[in-house]
């Protein structure tokens, strides 16, 4: 890396790649006491992507990697170093957190309340249509807290068919049903998204309530057949897909999707039972099967806290970016006091996501319908 103008330095609880035994994730940063400006952090990104470097270094390192020392202070400075990394935007549907758009692909990461954690989770693991990569970067950081916890989803694959091995056989077979409830209006919630920010793209003020209920269902059905309209004007969208996958880098199998993420949530607003509504006014209902069948507390206890306990917690300094490879990583975040600015970015790449042939079957009846390129 003699040419390349970052440089590894040690986190205090790196752990090991999965696949490698190298740090996880890798930490770079600027070297020589270096203060690039955008424009100069835009070209040193831009180098370190060439030839695919970006890339190895995640796969080698088990599919994260935090850089150091940007001169990142606004969103559109942001926006110009993340999109040098090379990668194409994706476009999000049935968005459930709520997230306000800032500069060209970047958005905030999640607007709940500072109060509420968030558990475990792939981004959009619950959907046909989700991000390879998605990118984060600190603007501001909290008096406390608010660290961004990730944990390897390949090395939970290996210790939930370890330690569960019926519990993984169900998964592969089965998949899992996750249902979403998008309320007419926005709550208090780190889910807390109406069902115009998640599918109301092309609703226009002046459409009739049919005309909105055609254009919100035709954006449903890019990734779900599988909808109910609520006497609430509210609906639920539910969604049937493999959470036992290949990793394709790296040919290792991932806990791939949002188990972890929904069952945390549900147990801390007290949302176990129907209708699923929780103390913040939104509804969390538990993961199941993909057949509807209940999955015992045990595993969805066993996988929370496998998922948790292999943690590594980043703490955030300003200007910090970390990229994840979506498929191998899950992320999570921790309360915090004072104010925490950071910033989201999502990204496509085809081809890093493949199924065993169980979920390639489960896959035949959940639609794809992502953008047109």
């Amino acid at each position: 890396m003699a040419t390349i103008k970052f440089e590894p330095f040690t986190l205090e609880g790196q752990q090991k790649s999965p696949n490698t035994g190298l740090p996880f994730p890798l930490a770079l940063k600027t070297k020589d006491n270096w203060s690039p400006t955008v424009q100069e952090a835009v070209i040193a990104i831009q180098e370190l992507r060439s030839e695919n470097k970006i890339l190895d270094l995640v796969q080698q390192h088990g599919g994260a990697i935090l850089i150091r020392g940007l001169p990142i202070k606004t969103p559109d400075d942001y926006s110009k170093i993340a999109h040098a990394f090379g990668f194409k935007a994706h476009e999000e549907v049935g968005r459930p957190p709520l997230r306000t758009a800032l500069a060209p692909n970047i958005k905030t990461a999640n607007e709940g309340p500072p109060e509420l954690p968030i558990w475990p989770h792939n981004e959009y693991g619950w959907s046909t249509i989700n991000p390879a990569w998605i990118m984060f970067s600190a603007l501001k950081t909290p008096n406390s807290g608010g660290q961004t916890p990730i944990n390897s989803s390949i090395d939970l694959a290996a210790a939930i068919q370890y330690q569960a091995p019926e519990f993984y056989q169900k998964l592969l077979v089965k998949g899992v049903k996750y249902v979403y409830r998008y309320s007419v209006k926005e709550v208090k919630s780190n889910t807390g998204t109406s069902l115009f920010d998640a599918y109301g793209q092309n609703v226009l003020p002046s459409d009739s309530p049919e005309t909105t209920r055609q254009k919100v269902e035709a954006e449903v059905r890019r990734h779900s057949n599988r909808f109910e309209w609520h006497d609430d004007g509210s609906i639920s969208v539910t969604h049937i897909v493999p959470v036992i996958r290949k990793h394709q880098p790296t040919g290792l199998t991932t806990f791939f999707g949002n188990v972890t993420s929904a069952y945390g949530r549900s147990k801390h607003h007290g949302a176990t039972e129907p209708p699923y509504l929780g103390d913040d006014g939104s509804y969390h209902p538990l993961p199941t099967y993909g057949d509807g069948t209940p999955i015992e507390n045990k595993y969805l206890d066993l996988a929370l806290s496998l998922a948790e306990s292999s943690q590594f917690l980043l703490t955030w300094q300003e200007g910090d970016i970390v990229l994840l490879d979506n498929y191998a990583v899950m992320h999570s975040r921790s309360p915090w006091t004072g104010q925490r600015t950071v910033l989201a970015a999502l990204w496509d790449e085809d081809g890093r996501i493949d199924d065993f042939e169980e979920g390639k079957e489960i896959l035949k009846s959940s639609p794809r319908v992502p953008p047109v390129s």
